[in-house]
């Protein structure tokens, strides 16, 4: 029993060990085949390299050439796209050879020529309006009128005391002989007037003589109607009726000049008092622009000189002259005050309106000019861009006085030479380099105002 025991426990060891001895010949049967495939393979490969199989070698080699060169060619293409050269198109101008004027620069507002403020003379009642706020009236023309009627009351009894007084005359007087001078004496006061002018005698000196001759002539006889209008009181009585003929001449208010109306704002029945005023009156056509010039630049100024006036109100720039020049200075702001006159026939331009004046100052004659637009600074040095052909070369410069609109070119510093009727680009330059291909699509015409005024 006890064998059989110990039989049966070493069993299962044995097929254990047979089950193992079984996979593993079963995996080196299956390496074995592997093993001679393999080196099958790798015998061929070594004949067909013994053989010179060239014909699959070369068709691999082929093949990747055939690749390289494909390959260069898109390569090639693709740089010839990159190089293609880049045309840029400018505008140009030619340089000149002509008078740089350096300008005065400034500031100031428009005033009227002509403008007073209406005021009446004496005293009444308004009877009539005869214009209305804002309207332009005529010179002579009527602005209001007050009531006559105590004026004409007044010069009627003025003309009656005239009368009066003549019919006095009359009787004392056999006629109505007219005073004259004697010639000789006339002739003495003639030559008085002649030597004041002169500067020989002084006025008073003038007065004195002719005085003198006066007194003489009346020792003589004469002046005896004058003495008797005197008597008779009808010299005080032609001269109250003179007055009143004024006052009632003064009952209509007229325009002085011709103008806008301003101000008015009084209205019929209102009573006005001796020097109220009624109205302003404007001439806003002919206007001027009243600036200041600083001293240091009043030197280069002269009646006449050409100008242009902004008005940035309107946005507008007129051409004017200088008109006035004054002879003082302000010593506060150091400025001397100059007049440039101008027309306004659309009555747009308005008193009091700012205006900045660019006035033609100091001339430097006979400079080489190029437009303002074709400088450019590089590296801190000034240079243009020079048209060659359809090439743009760079000329480094050297440049001297300059205005809004062009540049002295003193020299050339670097690149070539720059004479008159030499085009330069003046557009689309900023980026653009030495050498590079450009197209000029039109070349401009430039210059500067003041040359051309002048």
């Amino acid at each position: 029993m006890k064998h059989s025991h110990s039989s049966l426990s070493i069993r299962p060891r044995v097929r254990h060990w047979c089950w193992l001895i079984a996979v593993i010949m079963c995996i080196m049967c299956l390496c074995l085949p592997l093993t001679g495939c393999g080196s099958g393979e790798s015998g061929e490969q070594d004949d067909s390299k013994e053989t010179g199989d060239s014909t699959e070698v070369k068709t691999d080699t082929d093949d990747k050439s055939d690749d390289t060169a494909g390959a260069d060619t898109t390569t090639a293409k693709k740089k010839k796209k990159k190089t293609r050269e880049r045309t840029t198109s400018v505008n140009a101008a030619n340089v000149s050879r002509g008078d740089l004027i350096i300008p005065v620069v400034a500031e100031g507002t428009v005033r009227a020529r002509q403008s007073a403020e209406i005021r009446t003379e004496i005293n009444g009642r308004i009877a009539r309006i005869a214009a209305r706020e804002g309207q332009r009236v005529r010179k002579a023309q009527l602005i209001l009128s007050l009531d006559a009627r105590e004026y004409e009351v007044a010069a009627e009894e003025a003309r009656s005391k005239y009368l009066q007084a003549l019919s006095v005359l009359a009787v004392e007087e056999d006629s109505a002989e007219v005073f004259e001078r004697p010639s000789e004496i006339i002739e003495k006061i003639r030559e008085l007037k002649q030597l004041e002018k002169k500067g020989t005698i002084t006025r008073e000196e003038r007065l004195a003589r002719e005085i003198a001759l006066d007194v003489q002539a009346l020792r003589e006889g004469e002046f005896r109607i004058d003495m008797a209008a005197a008597r008779s009181g009808v010299t005080t009585a032609r001269t109250t009726l003179e007055r009143a003929y004024l006052d009632l001449e003064r009952t209509e208010i007229r325009a002085p000049f011709s103008g806008v109306v301003t101000g008015l704002t009084l209205s019929a029945g209102e009573h006005v008092t001796t020097s109220q005023t009624v109205c302003t009156l404007v001439n806003n056509t002919d206007l001027e622009a009243e600036v200041g010039v600083l001293e240091s630049d009043i030197g280069y100024l002269d009646v006449g000189r050409p100008a242009l006036l902004a008005i940035p109100a309107l946005g507008e720039t007129l051409s004017v002259d200088v008109d006035v020049i004054s002879p003082h200075f302000d010593r506060s702001s150091r400025t001397c005050e100059v007049l440039l006159r101008l027309e306004n026939p659309g009555q747009r331009v308005r008193p009091g309106m700012f205006v900045r004046a660019i006035i033609a100052g100091q001339k430097f004659e006979d400079r080489l000019l190029a437009p303002r637009e074709a400088i450019l600074t590089r590296d801190g040095r000034p240079l243009l861009f020079k048209v060659e052909g359809d090439r743009a070369k760079w000329l480094y410069l050297q440049i001297g006085q300059q205005n809004d609109y062009v540049v002295e070119i003193e020299r050339v510093l670097q690149g070539g030479t720059l004479s008159p009727g030499d085009r330069v680009v003046v557009s689309n330059h900023l980026t653009l380099s030495h050498d590079a291909k450009i197209k000029v699509k039109k070349t401009v015409p430039f210059g500067d105002p003041w040359e051309a005024r002048e």
